[in-house]
């Protein structure tokens, strides 16, 4: 039912949004994403989706609690209007129609809220259905950019909600986080790095996405691409010196070259 794209196309980052029209169903208000242009954008409703235990990773309580199969970033994205901090339920299901639905299969998408900047760890729950019924759930999160030129990133894992740790990185109000693939097309692609190589890598996720202004000089320990555990780090701003924190959040991909998000402290 779902096409995906190539994991390096997360420097590109931009496709046409779709038409969004609201549809109220079930005691939901959920937003249907078609193929036309989008609609302005107004404020969403309070988020929150349920965690669904199945049976892959233990948590504190030693309960079995669902994995994602699969995590991926629709990339940096501006506001339609500067003096707005949200996106509503339609433009979150366009951005995931866009990268997950595909148009000569009449696939939808459909998402019941909106997100905003000033309520981290919102998600919302997503759909998208194919021409047959098929149906396949996305959860998915917003971030502040870590870049000027941007306002902020999507996040949306499939099948599960992203480990609580793992969504914590990603927007505890102050930090700015970018993604970027770990590794270049002709390298060779371990999927656990050691502290030295994650470094490295790093910093190339950093230079990928615009923050040459900021160079990793340590990280806390082994970096394992297949999950979706963080790992803390430090970075030093180059022009004045001064120590930042960062958090490296690996992004799975099922089988395509993995990708990193790399969160970081703020102001």
């Amino acid at each position: 039912m779902t096409r995906r794209h190539q994991v390096r196309t997360l420097a590109a980052l931009g496709l046409g949004a779709p038409l969004l029209v609201g549809l109220g169903i079930g005691g939901f208000s959920q937003a249907v994403a078609t193929t036309a242009a989008p609609p302005a954008q107004d404020a969403p409703a309070a988020v929150a989706a349920p965690a669904e235990r199945t049976g892959s990773e233990e948590d504190t309580a030693g309960e079995a609690t669902a994995a994602p199969s699969d995590v991926f970033t629709t990339g940096s994205q501006e506001f339609a209007r500067a003096d707005r901090s949200t996106i509503t339920a339609e433009d979150v299901a366009s951005q995931l129609y866009g990268y997950a639905a595909d148009p000569s299969l009449s696939d939808e998408a459909t998402c019941t809220d909106g997100l905003a900047l000033d309520q981290p760890g919102a998600v919302t729950r997503c759909t998208v259905i194919g021409w047959s019924g098929e149906q396949e759930t996305y959860y998915g999160y917003m971030a502040p950019a870590g870049v000027a030129e941007a306002d902020y990133w999507l996040y949306f894992s499939k099948d599960a909600p992203l480990p609580e740790e793992a969504a914590s990185a990603l927007n505890d109000g102050l930090n700015g986080t970018g993604a970027y693939p770990v590794w270049g097309e002709e390298q060779e692609q371990p999927t656990s790095l050691s502290e030295d190589v994650a470094v490295e890598r790093a910093n190339f996720v950093l230079d990928g996405f615009g923050r040459e202004d900021l160079t990793v000089i340590s990280v806390e320990g082994e970096v394992d691409l297949t999950s979706t555990t963080p790992v803390r780090g430090t970075a030093v701003e180059d022009g004045s010196g001064r120590t930042v924190g960062v958090t490296l959040l690996p992004i799975p991909t099922g089988g395509e070259a993995p990708a990193m998000m790399i969160s970081i402290e703020g102001p």
